[in-house]
């Protein structure tokens, strides 16, 4: 009777152990799917990149305001999709992440963990190269508003000009207003063009690095032990690598866990408007104080 009851004890554990098996199985295929679901997305990103490399070499060809403006519309049709599908990956990202807290424990640990590190690497080299192609956009601008200011003046511009140029594109306005010529109005025309397009790219770039901060360096098998109050503690990115966009905890703190360029230009830019912000508020501060001491010492002096 004894060994029935034994018997049946470790037919009833090897069956729970199959069950487990394959629920560990079906989960696995599941979170495999959504990572398929989310590498096809990264797919549309780097076709969305290729699409804007594409644009890059027709404004470099372009001759005139109407091609620009042709070529300013699709690169803004181009950079919506782009911000659009980086939320999708931000979204479904934050999916994989709770999908594989949720099944901490189990024996796919590292497999899940491998599926989350070639996706969050995939998109970093994206992004990386978003980086490069930003850069040399701008460095392409810079040299072709260079050519277009000789052309039209006739002088050679220098780098504090071309800044105003590109800023504001005052030189070229004065220019023309000297020359009064069809021509030349029509060379400012694709100059604001050309200005307009690359304010757009280099904004919505930044925005493509905001939106895709919170993905942090991919779980390892070492970061799926759970926490000392039975909890799967998430994995950070504090060890990503320097090439990589931190994640949002590093980039609060001044991205010490190392970031891309564009976010640093992007953070450069925030910490100088924070900055200009803060002088503007002491200057009107002291200055206030000021004025409130010399009416105090006004009144001491001259008693009712």
């Amino acid at each position: 009777m004894e060994e029935t009851s034994s018997s049946k004890m470790h037919a009833e554990a090897e069956a729970e152990t199959v069950a487990a098996r394959r629920h560990d199985s079906y989960c696995l295929e599941m979170f495999y799917v959504e990572v398929e679901n989310m590498k096809q997305d990264l797919t549309s990103l780097e076709n969305l990149f290729n699409s804007l490399c594409e644009s890059n070499e027709d404004i470099k060809k372009a001759e005139d305001s109407g091609t620009m403006r042709g070529i300013r519309a699709r690169l803004n049709d181009d950079l919506d999709d782009l911000f659009k599908l980086a939320k999708q990956i931000n979204k479904k990202y934050d999916g994989l992440v709770r999908a594989n807290a949720a099944q901490r424990g189990s024996g796919d640990d590292q497999a899940r963990a491998g599926l989350i590190s070639d996706v969050v690497d995939a998109l970093h080299a994206l992004m990386r190269r978003f980086q490069s192609l930003r850069s040399e956009m701008e460095t392409d601008h810079r040299q072709i508003i260079e050519a277009k200011f000789f052309a039209i003046t006739r002088e050679k511009a220098t780098p504090d000009a071309i800044d105003n140029l590109i800023a504001s594109g005052s030189p070229l306005h004065h220019a023309s207003e000297e020359h009064g010529s069809d021509p030349m109005a029509e060379a400012v025309a694709e100059i604001q063009e050309r200005r307009d397009a690359m304010r757009e790219v280099r904004r919505n770039l930044m925005a493509l690095h905001q939106v895709l901060l919170g993905i942090a360096a991919p779980p390892s098998a070492a970061d799926a032990r759970p926490g000392q109050d039975g909890e799967s503690k998430p994995a950070t990115g504090g060890d990503a690598p320097e090439a990589s966009p931190p994640p949002a905890a590093s980039a609060a703190s001044g991205g010490k866990g190392g970031g891309m360029g564009g976010l640093n230009d992007y953070e450069k830019e925030t910490r100088n408007q924070a900055y200009i912000a803060i002088v503007i508020a002491l200057v009107i501060i002291l200055t206030l104080v000021i004025a409130t001491l010399r009416v105090d010492i006004a009144l001491e002096s001259n008693p009712p």
